[in-house]
């Protein structure tokens, strides 16, 4: 069936962020039967394009054209790549319920976070197109919250910033994994297959979270060398100092621990850090869904300020290059919603700008190099 999204035009509000980027090239993740391309410039989408795809919830555009995608639909979930708008490859050899992707620089690979699986799993890829997959971890463990904690859940996969890593003396490159299911954070070595290993898990370094706090997605504050984390069944952020150890290994203390959900509905979902630097997000979801506003102070610590209520679902969300808006993917409202961002303190006001997807329900929005 062709969709016609109906697109909204938006104003531009007085007090955002001064002057928008040119126009950016979006993709558009979602539950159904499709993922789409859009522009996004002065604070309203192009028409889209519509590319087939069942269930890619989570989407990695890269350059060239290319795509790369989970097909998040157990019990035939899936890595696929595109290219323009056709599918060039699906690999099937994944961890069940696959809703995160990334790729590290200079690797050839794509990792993916295996939700119902509880994996981390690793597939070779060249000039844009899936293929083999080489490695898959398998985590195992239970938290006390039932229903939701019954066994390893790996949420979000990322690394450790160049940056930081020169910095502070960190040697090579290290992936980090939520794991909401056992309420930890593992960390993975990461290197060239040697010769069958892309990464190998250093279980004494993972980081402990308190007992039923659920870690869901992760931000780094590079100037401050902190991270925060966002958790989905407490509704918290919890901040630690990255340092380095004698032998060059990442070490995490904890330094802040804050409530972002006050209506602990059990459903916080992703962070963002604005690119000033000054304000940090996070959205919320099942009771009261919303974004939750934090001011970043010098030294990097949380104040919680304000919360913006958003369409119904709000998951992943963007932050414009430009700190001039932040969309939102909500899910259930079937449509990725436009806030203007005021410069002067970082609260949010609704455009009135809305992308429409429905049938299908938005997950994630990303660029397109």
């Amino acid at each position: 069936m062709k969709l016609h999204p109906i697109i909204l035009s938006g104003l531009l509000l007085a007090g955002c962020a001064d002057g928008p980027v040119g126009t950016l090239d979006l993709c558009i993740g979602t539950y159904g039967g499709h993922f789409y391309k859009v522009t996004f410039a002065r604070g309203a989408f192009g028409e889209p394009r519509a590319v087939t795809a069942v269930d890619a919830s989570f989407v990695l555009p890269v350059g060239g054209d290319v795509v790369y995608a989970v097909s998040e639909h157990d019990p035939h979930s899936a890595l696929c790549s595109f290219r323009g708008d056709g599918c060039t490859a699906s690999n099937p050899d994944i961890g069940g319920s696959p809703c995160y992707l990334m790729q590290v620089d200079g690797l050839p690979y794509i990792f993916t976070a295996d939700y119902m699986g509880g994996s981390i799993s690793v597939f070779d890829v060249t000039d844009g197109v899936v293929g083999r997959r080489v490695q898959q971890i398998v985590y195992s463990g239970s938290g006390p919250v039932a229903g939701r904690q019954e066994k390893a859940h790996i949420h979000q996969l990322k690394t450790i910033p160049p940056s930081l890593r020169s910095r502070l003396g960190i040697e090579g490159e290290w992936l980090l994994a939520t794991d909401l299911g056992t309420d930890s954070i593992h960390l993975l070595k990461v290197s060239p297959r040697q010769p069958s290993a892309v990464l190998a898990d250093v279980p004494r370094l993972a980081v402990s979270l308190p007992a039923g706090s659920g870690p869901r997605h992760m931000e780094w504050n590079e100037r401050a060398g902190l991270l925060y984390c966002l958790t989905e069944l407490s509704g918290e952020v919890l901040v630690w100092q990255l340092s380095a150890s004698s032998a060059g290994e990442p070490l995490f203390a904890p330094v802040q621990r804050l409530v972002a959900d006050d209506v602990h509905a059990g459903g916080s979902a992703d962070i963002h850090l604005h690119p000033s630097g000054r304000y940090l997000y996070t959205s919320h979801r099942l009771r009261e869904d919303g974004i939750t506003l934090f001011h970043v102070g010098d030294d990097g610590r949380l104040t919680k300020v304000a919360r913006t209520p958003t369409e119904g679902h709000p998951r992943h969300f963007l932050l414009t290059p430009d700190g001039g808006y932040l969309l939102a993917a909500c899910r259930d409202g079937r449509c990725v919603q436009v806030f203007a961002i005021d410069a002067s303190d970082g609260t949010l006001a609704a455009t009135g700008s809305r992308l429409q997807t429905a049938p299908d329900g938005p997950v994630c929005v990303a660029i397109q190099p």
